[in-house]
């Protein structure tokens, strides 16, 4: 019986010694450090923000503020973008006033299709009283900047003195640079009135 005992007492202690050793050699669980602290997060990092794609300046865009934005920056494609889209009231409010402005805003920046459009709305008298002085002013900085196909009206008018004082100097200038760009009937032009044709 004592013998019996002493056995069970040696199986019992080898039990408890094999426990304490498997406690010891598990790794001790990692605990949140305050009592507010979250564990981590199983999805992305919290700290990478989707800031979107940047906003450009297009013809077909939906906001026009980007635009607006490069507009004030003296950016004339920007100012045409905008100038349009007001003129036809396309996603906002029509204001022709407000788009002839922005039309002779971009000729300012030297885009030539918006100096032709100012004209237009000038001649018209959309959003602005008519006025034959301007349009001719705004289609002979057009004919500057390389539209050739601008250059005949105020060509004509400086030569006749139509809305605007004579100015043979200045309507030779505008007929050389369409017949330099092609028109056939600048150089004519040119030739009728003596005057030399521009250098090949």
């Amino acid at each position: 019986m004592r013998r019996f005992v002493a056995l069970r007492f040696v199986a019992l202690s080898s039990l408890a010694l094999a426990g304490a050793v498997s406690c010891a050699s598990a790794p001790a669980a990692k605990t949140p450090d305050g009592p507010h602290a979250e564990a981590p997060a199983s999805g992305p990092s919290s700290s990478i923000v989707d800031t979107g794609a940047p906003r450009i300046c297009v013809h077909d865009t939906k906001d026009l503020a980007p635009c607006s934005e490069d507009c004030d920056r003296g950016i004339a494609f920007a100012c045409g973008v905008v100038a349009m889209r007001i003129e036809r009231g396309d996603g906002v409010p029509k204001d022709l006033t407000r788009a002839v402005r922005l039309h002779e805003r971009a000729c300012e920046l030297r885009d030539a299709a918006s100096c032709v459009t100012a004209a237009r709305m000038h001649a018209s008298g959309a959003g602005v009283p008519p006025s034959r002085a301007r349009q001719i002013e705004l289609l002979g900085a057009a004919c500057t900047l390389g539209d050739v196909l601008a250059c005949a009206v105020p060509a004509k008018a400086f030569a006749n003195g139509t809305g605007v004082a004579r100015d043979e100097r200045r309507a030779a200038e505008l007929w050389q640079r369409a017949c330099a760009g092609g028109i056939a009937t600048a150089c004519e032009e040119l030739e009728g009135a003596g005057a030399p044709a521009p250098a090949p």
